[in-house]
């Protein structure tokens, strides 16, 4: 899809109004919506928080102008902006009062339902379909939950989700998702600037529940047209993917409850030595530089596909280096 001069405007306007919304934001949520530190909390002093509804409400606008002037990007608008919509609205609510956590993963489910129902997969035969859908379901939900519990430090998720952008971009840059695409890197860019370390304002639930879901949609959009693509994508996830993988396990072999919130992960560990940044940019730094020339050769067909499993066995065995999963010793 070759943008017309009034779609790259639009993102520009994305970015623009990102830029300009955000100060106003936290202005309002010093005063409304703080997240005060504690035990298990990555930062020291309190900072505005529930910033993804900002970004998120202007992605969307635009999202649904986009889709109004350019066509073939109106059914990856309408598989993606409802459910983003939904736990965008869900995530903003837990911020300000916490719900319980049976109703957070049933409106998950249903918006992971969503996107399945709302996109028009290729056909298969029935006997693949399903047993299909029902993992693409339970990865929606778990990208959705794990790119929550990975926004622990400042700038961590939105770096990584410009990298994915980047890598989507660049593997496939004529789709039906790169006007979405370049919103969502308009979008994400600019709530990054007030997210970079030391942060003045935080994403909460509304901003990257949503953010994993939406990545994992779009994975599973491209590799119902080409699974290479698609192995690429999960690829450019592999840091999220991995960390939370080995956490979860380790958490599961040391009988503790999986769902409680804690202060295990891998990129936590790392902040307690070396702090915010070091961490977020050199996570960042490993996805650009090595999961990203990866990605692209695994997508088109330059390495074999097990070099994808090489890859997160590799990823699984750093984050397992730097104790994911391992008790706080601090």
């Amino acid at each position: 899809m070759t943008l017309p001069l009034p779609a790259l405007l639009l993102v520009a306007l994305c970015f623009g109004a990102t830029l300009i919304a955000l100060p106003l934001y936290i202005r309002w949520a010093k005063s409304g919506l703080v997240d005060t530190p504690n035990e298990r909390s990555a930062h020291v002093d309190p900072t505005p928080t529930g910033g993804g509804i900002v970004f998120l409400s202007i992605w969307l606008a635009c999202l649904a102008a986009g889709a109004w002037l350019l066509p073939e990007s109106r059914e990856a608008a309408l598989a993606l902006g409802p459910a983003a919509l939904l736990l965008m609205l869900l995530g903003w609510i837990d911020d300000r009062q916490p719900l319980p956590a049976s109703l957070r993963l049933a409106i998950q489910f249903g918006c992971a339902a969503m996107v399945l129902i709302l996109w028009p997969w290729p056909d298969a035969p029935t006997h693949i379909f399903w047993p299909l859908a029902g993992l693409a379901l339970l990865y929606l939900v778990y990208s959705t939950n794990i790119t929550n519990f990975m926004d622990g430090i400042d700038a961590i998720v939105a770096l990584q989700v410009l990298a994915f952008v980047t890598g989507a971009l660049l593997l496939a840059p004529d789709t039906p998702f790169t006007l979405p695409l370049l919103l969502l890197g308009a979008a994400v860019l600019g709530f990054y600037f007030f997210n970079m370390p030391p942060a003045r304002l935080f994403m909460g639930d509304g901003g990257s529940a949503p953010l994993g879901l939406l990545v994992a949609a779009i994975t599973l959009c491209f590799a119902a047209q080409d699974w290479r693509a698609g192995l690429a994508l999960l690829l450019l996830q592999g840091v999220f993917l991995c960390d939370s993988a080995v956490t979860l396990l380790r958490r599961v072999l040391r009988r503790r409850n999986i769902a409680q919130a804690h202060s295990e992960h891998a990129y936590q560990h790392a902040k307690r030595r070396w702090g915010h940044a070091p961490v977020s940019y050199g996570l960042f730094a490993l996805t650009m530089l090595v999961q990203l020339p990866l990605a692209l050769a695994v997508g088109r067909g330059w390495l074999p596909f097990w070099a994808a499993a090489v890859d997160l066995i590799l990823l699984a065995l750093l984050a397992l280096l730097f104790r994911a999963g391992a008790p706080r010793t601090d």
